[in-house]
């Protein structure tokens, strides 16, 4: 059995196209999805039509696929979500709160287990090597080749003592999983870690792409194959200028494209000014009002680039 294995498309139904159409065209003939279908790019329903429809897929919830959680509210900081939330049909919502945290199945005698973020399986323990937040800091120069990124992955984790405790615990298996938006896989002591990382929404400091994992199944082995289907983001980003997303949701939009062209991870350091900007000017509003919000975002994207200069470089 030949699975497509997808997570973290965020909206960017043209994305998640390149990377449907690759793997039909490499005999995929199973569709594993990890979560986080919204939020991003302004295509949400178009995701889920292209998704949910798909025979024998399956499929887990993301973080961001809860829109209920976010409160109902005018400030700049949940612009997007609100923006989502209300584009969304009813049947869309309904579905994406419907659907699973976890999803464990067998194939061929092998167990196969889904959740969104690898805390799910390992703890803290992943993340602490392998975030977005931290990922620019290894490697701050520009694009990381795929096959370093990987081999610095397996030794990282191999080395951790507290990985190994927590994924030796877990029984022999697949483990796939999303959320940190960074590509990669590795055989520990019979568990394989797969992350197709974000097909929407890469930030693994590599190339511009949409990212999907390829994992075969065959008298009980598994094989992984990593895809990248590359694509130039200035039409999309172009795209987005003129949607209803960027006119609700300006200051995430840019983020995004900012991320979009470096494949680094802005968000977290944007929040973090913000609160230091709220702080100095003495607004205590929380979430973030629009116009606090959208007054931290001008000033941090000045003075961000000489900074933090990683999150910047191509």
């Amino acid at each position: 059995m030949k699975y497509a294995v997808f997570s973290d498309v965020h909206g960017n139904a043209p994305a998640l196209r390149l990377a449907l159409e690759d793997a039909r065209k490499h005999g995929a003939e199973g569709f594993l999805f990890a979560g986080d279908y919204c939020i991003s790019a302004p295509w949400p329903n178009e995701v889920i039509t292209l998704i949910r429809d798909i025979p024998g897929a399956r499929f887990i919830r993301g973080n961001n696929d809860d829109l209920y959680v976010f409160p109902h509210d005018d400030s700049g900081q949940y612009e997007i979500a609100r923006w989502c939330r209300d584009t969304l049909t009813d049947e869309n919502r309904r579905w994406l709160h419907d659907l699973p945290e976890e999803l464990t199945f067998s194939c061929e005698d092998v167990t196969v287990r889904m959740a969104h973020s690898s805390e799910a399986f390992v703890g803290k323990t992943l993340h602490a090597h392998y975030r977005t937040s931290s990922l620019a800091r290894m490697y701050p120069d520009g694009n990381v080749a795929h096959e370093t990124l990987l081999q610095d992955f397996r030794s990282r984790m191999a080395g951790d003592a507290a990985f190994t405790a927590c994924i030796d615990h877990q029984e022999p298996g697949v483990y796939i999983f999303g959320h940190n938006h960074i590509q990669c896989f590795g055989d520990f002591n019979g568990r394989l870690l797969v992350n197709p990382g974000g097909c929407g929404d890469p930030l693994d400091c590599e190339e511009c792409c949409a990212p999907y994992t390829l994992l075969t199944i065959e008298n009980g082995r598994c094989a992984v194959t990593e895809r990248r289907i590359p694509y130039d983001p200035e039409p999309l980003i172009a795209q987005v200028r003129q949607s209803s997303q960027y006119a609700a949701a300006r200051v995430w939009s840019e983020l995004m494209f900012m991320s979009w062209r470096t494949r680094r991870e802005k968000m977290g350091s944007f929040i973090r000014y913000c609160i230091q900007f709220a702080e100095r000017i003495g607004d205590p509003r929380r979430p973030f009002a629009r116009d606090t919000w959208e007054a931290a975002y001008e000033e941090w994207r000045t003075i961000a680039p000489a900074l933090q200069p990683e999150l910047f470089v191509r």
